[in-house]
Parts: C-alpha cells; structure tokens; sequence
C-alpha cells in the first residue's frame, strides 16, 4: 500500500473561498505509539510538551475533504476534542471525512492525528501556513489534555522517534532512530483510556518511571532497549497485568517486544512472523491490527502540494 495517495482527479471541485482545496482532495496522517514518557509542563502550550520516544506506524488516518460542512470520523460525526477545536477555530467552510484502522481514546494518538489533519486542510485551503497548521495541532492537544508529544511525533518523526525537546512543531525537536523495514507492529485493543485520565492516575508514577527509562534509552537508543522499556514502563503503570500477560504468553517467543500504549497491546514482530501471532492473538482478542513503520513522504506530498498549487 502506497500512502499518502489522492484519491482519482475527475469530478473534483474546487471550494468556494478556498481555490486551492478541491472535493475529493485525500491524504493520510500517520499514527503514533508512545513506548515511555514524560510530561514537561511550560508558561504557554506551545512550549508545553513531553519527552520520550515511540512508534510512527502507517496506515493511519485517511482524510478526504468535501462538500458541505462537518467533521466526522468513519461516518459519525465528531462532537469533541482537539480536531472540532481546530476546525471551528478556523473557519469551517468544508467537510473533514475522517477513516482509519483505529479507535480513538485507545492509545493510537487518534486525537493528534485527526486535529493535524484538520490543520493541514486549512494550510492546503491556503487559510493558514504548514508550520502554523502543525502547532495549532499541538496547542489544541495540550489545551484539551489529550496528549502532549504525539502531534511532535508524527508532523516530525520517521519509524522509531525520540523527543527530545518538549514542544510543538518549530519549538520541540525529535531524533528519528533507523528500524529495519522487515518488521511489523501488530495490536489490538484492551480497553479504552483517557489521556488526562492516565495523566490523572499514574502522574507521580508517570513521572519518576518516564524520566528514569528516557535516561536509559539515551544511553543506548535502539529498537531492542525501546522494547524492553517500554514494557518495563507499561508495568510500573499498572497497565499489564495477569490477563494481558496470559494473552501475549503463547506468542512472545516469535516477538521482538511488546508493550502496552493506554489500552492497546503493541506487539513488534519481523514480517515473517505477523500471520501465526495474529492468529494466536485473535484467539483472546476480537481485533486484531497490522501497520508498518511510519514515513515522512505523507508531510513531503502536503508540502509539494502547495508549492505547487497556483497563488
């Protein structure tokens, strides 16, 4: 699957008002996984942020604009959170069709996804540019306490990322550590959990574990050490516990590693290996998911887009 893609050029229409924004016009924006973190509060949500390090998996959400106005997600209109935020903020003026692989409020980073692809149809309206789409992306996400790094993570990071500057894009900075291209990061959901109610809970836990592990990991950043953190991280949380563990037991010896984000199970596999432990896992769990690592391409296509859109 090649992504971000548009979808077929006949019967697009341009909007009215927005001469660089056609009905029918796609792209998807990647998802992301948080391994291990740390919250960094600041004086302005804009220097406001986290330091860890995750996952940038694809497929993620595929977002089409058209005609009318709203913004819905598999169909269902969205009536919360950081995405309506940006989109009443900026005007409206189109529909926002949202779809994808995913549950919002499980742990995919749904909520920096979908309010970065918002953003991005505005900057693509030519109402405002890509950098500015990027941090109201991030202030929305901090302002509505439904995350703090990953809209840093997905508008900047490529595979395995660091974080490490807390901030929105422009402000915060991340290091992109090379993963192998053969392997696969298979989930399924648990459950669901709020991002400020986990901050809520497990802050002092969140605390002490995030900035002990991100200390770790800087000695030695490496898929093998993000794997192992990550899951050490998920157990001081009080994420894992007998049930996921019963679940993860017939197959852990085809895993690299595994680790729980919130309320999804996050299995890393080499390719060869994604079909016997998904059956194994669709045993106990209804769904099971399959994505890749993530790229940079989907950004570089919004990017080209508008260079070379007329003025």
């Amino acid at each position: 699957m090649n992504i971000p893609h548009t979808m077929p050029s006949y019967g697009m229409r341009r909007r009215a008002g927005f001469p660089n924004l056609e009905d029918g016009f796609a792209f998807e924006v990647p998802l992301h996984l948080t391994g291990f973190f740390y919250p960094v509060y600041r004086q302005s949500w804009e220097l406001t942020g986290s330091l860890g390090a995750g996952i940038v998996i694809r497929p993620g959400l595929r977002c089409v604009v058209g005609g009318g106005e709203g913004l819905r997600f598999e169909g269902e209109p969205i009536s919360w959170g950081p995405a309506l935020e940006v989109y009443n903020e900026l005007g409206r003026g189109f529909s926002v069709h949202l779809s994808g692989n995913c549950v919002p409020g499980a742990g995919y980073a749904f909520s920096a996804a979908s309010s970065l692809a918002v953003a991005a149809c505005f900057a693509l309206a030519g109402k405002i540019g890509v950098g500015e789409a990027a941090m109201r992306a991030h202030v929305s996400e901090v302002r509505c306490r439904t995350g703090l790094g990953d809209v840093l993570a997905i508008w900047n990071g490529v595979g395995l990322v660091l974080r490490k500057r807390a901030g929105g894009p422009g402000v915060g900075e991340v290091e992109n550590i090379r993963i192998s291209d053969k392997i696969a990061i298979v989930t399924s959901e648990l459950g669901r959990l709020a991002t400020d109610s986990l901050l809520t809970m497990h802050h002092d836990k969140i605390m002490e574990a995030g900035h002990r592990f991100y200390g770790e990991f800087l000695k030695n950043p490496s898929l093998e050490n993000f794997l192992e953190l990550s899951n050490r991280f998920s157990r001081a949380l009080g994420l894992v516990d007998r049930s996921v563990e019963e679940v993860v037991r017939p197959v852990s010896p085809r895993l690299l590693g595994w680790y729980v984000k919130k309320r999804v199970l996050v299995m890393v596999v080499e390719e060869a290996e994604v079909g016997e432990v998904a059956v194994n896992i669709g045993a106990s769990l209804p769904i099971v998911r399959v994505y890749k690592p993530g790229e940079v391409e989907w950004r570089r296509y919004l990017e080209t887009i508008l260079d070379t859109s007329p003025s």
